[in-house]
């Protein structure tokens, strides 16, 4: 039957497919016949897109500000060795929600969900603020976190509300409009600097972000809402009951196993101690579990349709190269500002430290620019990622030969690099929502596609931190020993100097006996040869996996012609006509 559900000029309806045999709920899938082949972007719709993307700036802040201040706040309400857990909170958190949050804005609409993701992040920032303890700061991080998960789904929104072809363009207008963000590292280094708050002022900072972006969702965000989606209220309770939620709990707690042993891994505990292995071995295995549930499961509503799965060159293999690629972009903001902290910025330069941090955010807004005046019209994703990921490869290539003096090498390299990492990121949104069956599912398959990349960051965050750590100490005990044998330094006290040099103050080196200043400067020379040498296996270990990246994203199909009309998916609550509402009554 043709009518107009509320969203798209004469659109047919149908009906979810799984592979239960049960009869499915009634959700209203958008067609292309029938509707206007290049729809205006009305002021509306501009101010829509205003709203959610305040919502990318406000959960990319909780992400940047307090990675960037962790030091700061453990010096100031520590030191506790669980202060690195302000920041893992928000990934695991997000990587748990995004897929939830996406599945049920499928089912009942996307505005009340967005709204309480703001609100938890409204609260989150002054839970920050007020921070009198880490495990207060902590609690703020996972208030983050669930956050951003919920706000991760703007993805989903834009694209729902977008014209098929031009999906690439707004999320490129997105990026290069979220700057404020990308330069937040900046902006918390200078109010550290110059307000007496220190680092409160930029949580505080984040407060204000936060209390904009829901006004502004409140105001101009109005996508179908459930009685539009359903043609009527009253099926709540009935949706309700059929959400898989065995599914929603097998998942839940595989993802919260496998990353917190992740993050225990090499830091809090050794990778061979059984409180690392325990919670990883049963994450991996509920893992498995969950993808047996999901393929046999009576739900009608699972949360993740197998359906999905069965697209492997238009789902799976998307979901691996952004798994890959994930690796890199989130563990890059962690490693980088290690190394730079280490070799070329003194510990007293607080905003030469912030501006270095920034580095790799500005490639997002570059990434964005390249999207909205090129890549948009190229439209061949598939060899735009495979280009993006040569050019990856060749430059963390120059990386792997960095000296310890080797300053302006690396920030151009890194300058460079970071403009060519998040295209692959972004397109991957595009290839998915543009050839999934249904753009019902569009939600859920965003949400499987942030959830993979951020697991994949995840993993290569505890991947490139063991290796960066194992090996830094490794060299560093070579070189102190080399120190130790050309200078004449008692051989018996060569373990007190190995342990001061890895600390590397001047209070822990003047601890130890018969220590000069000669030696105490071969031994800062012994730190940045074996940094250096750590970071360079670093590098190598990122050029296999971008290698294998490479190999996954040849088999990628792009969208055909057909796929990019300029039709929407849906339209907002208040872009319909009154003639139209008064259809509907």
């Amino acid at each position: 039957m043709a009518e107009h559900a509320g969203r798209v000029d004469h659109v047919e309806e149908h009906t979810i497919q799984s592979s239960s045999p049960e009869k499915q709920p009634e959700i209203i899938v958008p067609r292309a016949e029938g509707q206007p082949e290049n729809e205006k972007i009305t002021g509306r719709l501009i101010l829509a897109f205003v709203a959610l993307l305040s919502q990318v700036i406000c959960y990319e802040n909780t992400l940047l500000i307090p990675g960037s201040l962790l030091s700061y706040i453990n010096a100031d309400l520590g030191p506790d060795p669980a202060y690195t857990w302000i920041s893992v909170s928000w990934s695991l958190c997000a990587a748990v929600m995004v897929s939830v949050a996406g599945r049920l804005g499928d089912i009942f609409g996307r505005r009340y969900f967005m709204l309480c993701g703001s609100a938890i992040a409204f609260i989150g920032t002054i839970i920050g603020a007020t921070g009198k303890s880490i495990p207060q700061m902590i609690v703020s991080g996972v208030f983050f976190g669930f956050a951003a998960g919920i706000q991760e789904t703007y993805y989903a929104c834009l694209m729902e509300l977008v014209p098929y072809n031009k999906r690439t363009l707004f999320i490129g207008i997105g990026c290069v409009c979220a700057l404020p963000c990308l330069i937040s590292p900046l902006i918390a280094y200078g109010m550290m600097e110059h307000l007496s708050l220190g680092w409160r002022a930029p949580y505080w900072y984040m407060t204000a972000w936060a209390g904009v972006a829901f006004l502004l969702l409140f105001f101009f965000y109005h996508p179908p809402n459930f009685d539009t989606k359903y043609h009527g209220a009253g099926r709540r309770l009935e949706l309700a009951r059929e959400i898989d939620f065995v599914g929603l709990l097998l998942f839940t707690a595989a993802a919260v196993l496998f990353l917190v042993g992740l993050n225990f891994g090499g830091g809090i505990y050794p990778w061979a101690s059984a409180n690392t292995l325990v919670p990883l071995i049963l994450g991996l295995v509920l893992w498995v579990v969950f993808g047996i549930w999901e393929c046999f499961t009576k739900s009608k509503l699972p949360l993740m349709p197998p359906r999905l799965f069965v697209h492997v060159r238009s789902f799976d293999v998307v979901l691996a190269v952004s798994f890959v690629s994930g690796m890199f972009y989130y563990s890059v903001p962690v490693i980088w500002p290690r190394i730079t902290a280490l070799l070329f910025v003194p510990a007293d330069k607080i905003i030469v430290r912030g501006a270095y941090a920034t580095i790799p955010n500005l490639g997002t807004w570059v990434a964005g620019i390249s999207l909205v005046l090129v890549f948009s019209r190229v439209k061949h994703e598939r060899w735009v990622i495979v280009f993006c990921l040569i050019i990856q490869i060749s430059l963390i290539g120059s990386l792997a030969s960095l000296g310890v003096n080797g300053n302006t090498q690396a920030v151009a390299t890194v300058s460079v690099l970071s403009c060519f990492v998040n295209q692959p990121l972004f397109l991957a949104f595009v290839i998915i929502s543009l050839q999934i069956e249904n753009q019902v599912d569009i939600g859920i398959a965003s949400g499987i596609l942030s959830t993979i990349r951020l697991i994949g960051g995840a993993v290569g965050t505890a991947v490139y931190s063991t290796i960066l750590a194992d090996t830094y100490a490794s060299r560093l005990a070579h070189n102190i020993e080399q120190v130790v044998a050309t200078t004449g330094f008692p051989k018996s006290e060569t373990s007190q100097l190995i342990k001061a040099a890895a600390a590397n103050t001047a209070k822990a080196y003047q601890a130890v006996p018969h220590i000069t200043g000669e030696i105490i400067e071969l031994c800062q020379v012994a730190v940045k040869s074996g940094y250096i040498h750590a970071a360079h296996i670093v590098w190598l270990s990122a050029m296999a996996f971008g290698g294998l990246s490479l190999i996954c994203a040849l088999f990628i199909r792009s969208p055909s012609e057909a796929q990019r009309t300029g039709a929407r998916a849906v339209h907002l609550e208040n872009e319909l006509s009154p003639a139209t509402m008064d259809e509907e009554k």
